[in-house]
């Protein structure tokens, strides 16, 4: 346990300045932490008072990384945090939310404009910093047990930011990808306290086979969580080293098929959107689980959407499905039909073969009068041509006789 006023706290959150003066640096937002969101003027006005009141705060509990030679701050980020913004003067009081000094004394002044004996008040008010040894950095499990301690009787956690602690390299994978999913304005949450990684989860957790029965999306996250990322620190690393490249691999399909179905699926009134988003978030998800890569989504896609709009998108979806509101047996109908849908349309593709027949190819020769579109050369041999497809195969290009340019061997290779 160590007393540290606001001023030496102000250097050691300071790296360099930390390093320069040869102090421990406190690293008051780890990985671990949930991410900072400022309190309101009441919450603020009244913690900067109890400081000029001297009145005791909880303690800051810490970490030590001894890896970094630094100092972890598990619990009381938010306590420092706005000690220190009022410290350096990014934001004032608000004489309506004092309860014990006059609020008209100190109304919309910040640090530098209080009185001397009050900054020195704030200046050498002293926070009690409990530390924890460098186990608690080492081992995940430990950390979310005291993790789940500290934050019982403080603020709840959301689910993102008390699974931080042992799905971080998991999310960190996930991370990745929301600026790109940003860009698309397509999920409902803002990425406030995990809330849009969460529904990037969910999506992902619809990227693969579904238990006949679950309860909710929360609980298929949980379980999904739980049992196949892991619920030790070691599983969740073991996991995501196995796994990385596949998620990565769907999530990049995920933001192609967004993207696609932004343009030419999704509503663009406001209402309607909102209407079908748990529609839409489910379409999305499960073309990725039935649909390999993105060449087979393009020569789908105009059919897919036909038959979302005339069977999934529709007002009497819940008179269809038997269900009276959109509950988990309505989820678990819905995503069965869609995949039905997707089934469908896979099974009707005439597209699926790559090569071009020796049929077709020999009857778009005669199209083309024996020459080669690229070099404008007759082609003699039947073994210096090959077919080529026009749009190409991995962009959704079909094999089909209008898609079809007869090449000489080497204009194909060059193309």
């Amino acid at each position: 346990m160590e007393n540290i006023s606001l001023s030496i706290i102000n250097l050691r959150t300071n790296k360099e300045v930390a390093h320069a003066t040869n102090q421990v640096y406190i690293n008051k937002n780890p990985y671990f932490q949930r991410a900072y969101e400022a309190w309101d003027d009441k919450l603020r006005t009244r913690f900067i008072e109890s400081m000029l009141l001297g009145r005791a705060t909880n303690p800051i509990w810490t970490i030590l990384n001894d890896d970094e030679e630094e100092e972890e701050v598990l619990d009381g980020m938010h306590r420092i945090t706005t000690a220190l913004e009022f410290f350096n003067n990014k934001f004032h009081l608000n004489k309506n939310y004092f309860m014990n000094l006059d609020g008209n004394v100190y109304d919309k002044k910040k640090f530098d404009e209080l009185s001397p004996d009050d900054k020195a008040k704030i200046r050498n008010y002293s926070f009690i910093f409990n530390k924890l040894d460098s186990s608690y950095h080492k081992d995940k499990n430990k950390l979310r047990d005291m993790y789940e301690i500290l934050n019982r009787s403080s603020k709840s956690l959301t689910d993102y930011e008390f699974n931080k602690v042992i799905y971080s390299p998991f999310y960190a994978v996930i991370n990745k990808f929301k600026d790109q999913f940003s860009e698309l304005n397509f999920f409902s949450k803002k990425d406030k306290r995990g809330d849009l990684d969460l529904e990037i989860i969910e999506m992902v957790v619809l990227f693969f086979p579904l238990e006949k029965t679950w309860t909710s999306l929360t609980n298929l996250v949980e379980d999904f969580l739980k049992q196949k990322v892991g619920d030790t620190s070691e599983k969740v690393n073991e996991y995501v080293s196995k796994n990385e490249e596949d998620i990565s691999s769907k999530l990049t399909l995920m933001f192609k098929v967004l993207k696609e179905f932004s343009d030419k699926l999704f509503s663009s009134d406001k209402k309607v959107f909102k209407h079908h988003y748990l529609s839409y978030k489910f379409i999305v998800a499960r073309c990725i689980y039935n649909i390999k890569n993105f060449a087979l989504f393009n020569r789908l896609c105009d059919r897919l959407i036909e038959q979302f709009n005339n069977q999934i998108l529709i007002d009497t979806i819940e008179q269809e499905l038997s269900c009276k509101n959109r509950n988990a047996v309505f989820q678990r109908k819905l995503i069965e039909k869609i995949d039905q849908v997707i089934d469908t349309e896979i099974k009707n593709d005439d597209n699926s073969v790559r090569l071009f027949s020796k049929k077709i190819i020999q009857e778009k020769l005669k199209i083309q009068n024996n020459v080669c579109p690229k070099c404008t050369k007759t082609i003699k041999d039947k073994h210096e041509y090959e077919g080529d497809h026009i749009v190409p195969w991995t962009l959704g290009g079909k094999t089909v006789i209008e898609n079809l340019q007869v090449l000489h061997k080497r204009c194909h290779q060059i193309k």
